[in-house]
């Protein structure tokens, strides 16, 4: 899901700001950060209680249910509104499409031979103004707190890879890179989405509509 698409470069903060989210009441996910094009496979998920299987592992229902459960506490925490954030789809299906893109690009970092340790992830906190910085940062981008080190585990991955891959300064280079590091990931870790959650388009992601959960669009902004 790579079209449109701009990367971030390494030196850019470890999460794609929002602007780079939202396209035309839809979420186009830039590829450079916590964020990559994930593909759905040619069948969806049918089986009951899961969200999605990123290659092999399961996602629940009950885990996507806690992870949104926990982003509206955050939200609340942090004096943020739902309808501030603006993504263009339900929050469920922004969490779930998180959930799914750190789980990819872990398991494929693993298999690429890439080790991101503790210490790299606490240093990007560090360098993004600390955690309640870096916890607003997640929540303007979709990401529930708890998910913070596997969402920056990742988006070190994407970065080191992509420098393998060729990327260098100018944004042809980078746009190569990534879209080969997308369609690596996506044939080595295929994503499925269970269709209850959404309908799923290749090119754009999830297309908002409101079987699940409808998008909050109406009224001044909280």
């Amino acid at each position: 899901m790579t079209g449109g698409s701009k990367p971030v470069t390494g030196g850019q903060c470890a999460v794609v700001e929002r602007n780079h989210i939202v396209k035309s009441n839809r979420v186009r996910m830039a590829v450079a950060a916590v964020v990559a094009g994930v593909a759905l496979s040619g069948c969806g998920v049918q089986q009951a209680g899961t969200a999605a299987y990123v290659g092999n592992y399961r996602i629940s229902s009950s885990e996507l249910d806690a992870q949104v459960r926990e982003f509206h506490k955050a939200l609340a925490r942090n004096g943020m509104t739902e309808r501030q954030l603006g993504f263009g789809l339900s929050l469920p299906q922004m969490v779930l499409y998180r959930m799914a893109n750190a789980k990819q690009f872990i398991e494929y970092g693993k298999r690429a031979g890439v080790t991101i340790t503790q210490r790299q992830v606490d240093d990007t906190v560090i360098a993004r103004g600390g955690d309640k910085e870096m916890e607003k940062i997640l929540l303007v981008n979709g990401i529930p707190p708890s998910m913070r080190d596997d969402a920056i585990r990742a988006m070190l991955i994407q970065q080191t890879l992509v420098q393998r891959l060729g990327a260098g300064q100018d944004e042809e280079s980078q746009n190569q890179a990534y879209r080969k590091l997308v369609e690596q990931a996506d044939a080595a870790v295929p994503v499925r989405f269970n269709p209850r959650y959404g309908k799923w388009d290749p090119e754009r992601g999830f297309v908002p509509d409101d079987r699940f959960g409808a998008v909050p669009t109406e009224g001044p902004l909280g």
